[in-house]
């Protein structure tokens, strides 16, 4: 069953509890390592499915009891890397730092044969200076970062996990784990703070309250998410959950801990501190969005649905929504923000990734930056 193969390049898993979250982050903290080679010896081999060179490794992989492993590899980037005289499969994941790090980029690689690109690779490692640090995780390459400590630094998920969970049962007295997810890009998870709804709400909801909005069930709460990949830093997310569906409406202004030297531990828990005050500047930003009049607000809606880069069929599925509720009449840019979060929504609802989600929500925050009249004005929308 695919909920076993942690192996597997699509692998992800969800929690509702958080000792099952910590106990499975400590297992893949057991079965992985960090290891550090000159990137002028890194070697990549092309595995095709139905190659000679493929059938070979194939045939040792699955004497070894990795047949399955090998597969899954072929099935996406059939890719191994030789390094320190041993041969690992490459994860789907690896293929944004192992570019990052022989410096190439560029649509036409996704067009080459496995063995051109394993060449291309080769090639620019070979003329690489430095060292190359590797993630190896459940028997396969997931990260080949820069080997210098000001390019990468190694900070454990489940040390940041603890910490967060630590902090906030100390000082967020009635926190509930919500629920994580993990995969081979991205882990994250999300806390209620039901214990400060009141006191982090209160002018929040009699701003809303005052110009006749009803102030939708809302509860504040703490996304993380962290990566080993490069696809995040150690970042923390004010969030709003709404509703009994728990949408998540992303508030922006993300407390980030980046990968690289000079950011660690003790950074980390500082930028904890932080978070009361954060929550503070965002709903501050969402009552600003209360006084800001909109006369056409679904031209406005997808105006500024494609500035800020939302895909096409949410944000058409976020209008039809609401205008189905609240027709063309003129509304606040805050009625506004609160209908694209239909969009990451929507993607909830479709099983989207735990890295998809992220990026909505990061997508979604941009709107609180705009100037929203700007794109208030007559005249059809085309996208």
């Amino acid at each position: 069953m695919m909920e076993t193969k942690v192996f597997a390049d699509d692998f992800s898993c969800s929690f509702s509890e958080p000792r099952d979250f910590f106990q499975f982050l400590g297992e893949r903290k057991a079965k992985s390592k960090w290891m550090t080679a000159p990137s002028k010896d890194l070697r990549f081999e092309p595995v095709e499915k139905g190659s000679a060179l493929g059938d070979l490794y194939m045939k040792i992989y699955d004497h070894n009891g990795a047949a399955d492993v090998l597969e899954d590899t072929m099935e996406n980037t059939s890719l191994l890397l030789k390094v320190d005289g041993k041969d690992y499969p490459v994860r789907s994941c690896a293929i944004k730092t192992v570019l990052e790090r022989a410096r190439i980029s560029g649509h036409a690689l996704n067009k080459v044969s496995k063995t051109v690109f394993a060449e291309i690779l080769n090639y620019c490692m070979g003329v690489a200076s430095g060292d190359s640090l590797i993630k190896i995780a459940d028997q396969k390459v997931s990260a080949v970062h820069g080997g210098d400590p000001k390019d990468y630094t190694v900070m454990e998920m489940l040390p940041l996990f603890k910490a967060v969970c630590d902090y906030l049962d100390k000082e967020y007295p009635g926190n509930q784990f919500m629920t994580a997810h993990f995969d081979h890009t991205i882990a994250t998870a999300i806390w209620r703070l039901d214990g400060q709804a009141d006191q982090l709400l209160d002018t929040y909801r009699r701003e809303v309250a005052a110009k006749g909005l009803n102030p939708a069930k809302l509860i504040p709460a703490l996304r993380f998410s962290t990566s080993d990949v490069g696809m995040s830093g150690a970042n923390l997310y004010p969030i709003l959950l709404a509703g009994n569906e728990s949408r998540i409406i992303p508030l922006g202004y993300p407390l980030r801990t980046q990968h690289k030297s000079g950011y660690d531990m003790e950074f980390f828990e500082e930028q904890l501190g932080l978070v009361y005050a954060q929550f503070e500047k965002a709903v501050d930003k969402q009552v600003q969005l209360l006084n800001i009049e909109i006369r056409y607000p679904v031209t406005t809606l997808m105006r500024v649905l494609k500035r800020i880069g939302a895909p096409k069929k949410a944000s058409y599925e976020a209008m039809d929504y609401f205008v189905a509720i609240h027709g063309d009449d003129p509304c606040t840019a805050y009625e506004l923000f609160m209908q694209m979060s239909d969009v990451i929504f929507s993607a909830q609802c479709d099983g989207a990734s735990g890295l998809r989600i992220a990026q909505l929500e990061e997508i979604v925050s941009r709107a609180l930056n705009v100037n929203w009249h700007e794109y208030d004005h007559p005249g059809d929308f085309k996208w």
